[in-house]
């Protein structure tokens, strides 16, 4: 197993122990990220802001402030699926990575393999692998945006969530991922 498998390991495990610790035995969906990250952080307040001048393809960034905590803040003017993905990636720079350089702006580049590694945390804890795995014992074969509708994520990160863990999907007609 190289470096990269290991960390995707601890991630999902990672994800897993947080909701563990966050929910106990009564997860409810949609996950809600901001509990989530209140209650595993305790000092950590989240912004979503419409006026903040955020670069071209940045949607969220996270940072230690002296007087809060850590601080994430969200990129208002995108949508509240896109928002909470954001905020699930920025928990998983804090948790995952917690000696990274503070980097005020993360971009979209998904070639570095610790942007691929806190989207797959992302997926992971707001589409936590025994929920999904149970709708499917109801529903064999779903499709894709009613998957997406349930856990309150993107149509793209459902489908990407659903592969990574080898389950398949149907997708509604006239729809494209």
């Amino acid at each position: 197993m190289n470096t990269q498998e290991q960390w995707q390991n601890l991630s999902k495990y990672k994800a897993h122990e947080i909701l563990k610790e966050v929910y106990g035995d009564s997860l409810s969906l949609p996950v809600s990220i901001e509990d989530v990250i209140n209650k595993y952080l305790v000092d950590a307040e989240i912004q979503s802001r419409e006026d903040f001048p955020f670069k071209e393809g940045v949607s969220a960034f996270s940072t230690r402030d002296m007087d809060v905590g850590w601080l994430i803040v969200l990129n208002g003017n995108e949508s509240v699926v896109r928002q909470r993905f954001s905020a699930a990636h920025e928990l998983a720079h804090i948790v995952l990575v917690p000696n990274e350089p503070t980097i005020v702006f993360h971009s979209n580049d998904k070639s570095s393999w610790v942007e691929r590694l806190c989207d797959r945390f992302a997926g992971d804890i707001l589409m936590p692998e025994p929920a999904v795995r149970n709708i499917y014992e109801y529903e064999p074969f779903p499709f894709v945006e009613d998957i997406a509708r349930l856990f309150k994520v993107s149509n793209i990160v459902a489908k990407i969530q659903l592969e990574h863990l080898g389950l398949p999907f149907r997708v509604m007609p006239g729809i494209s991922l």
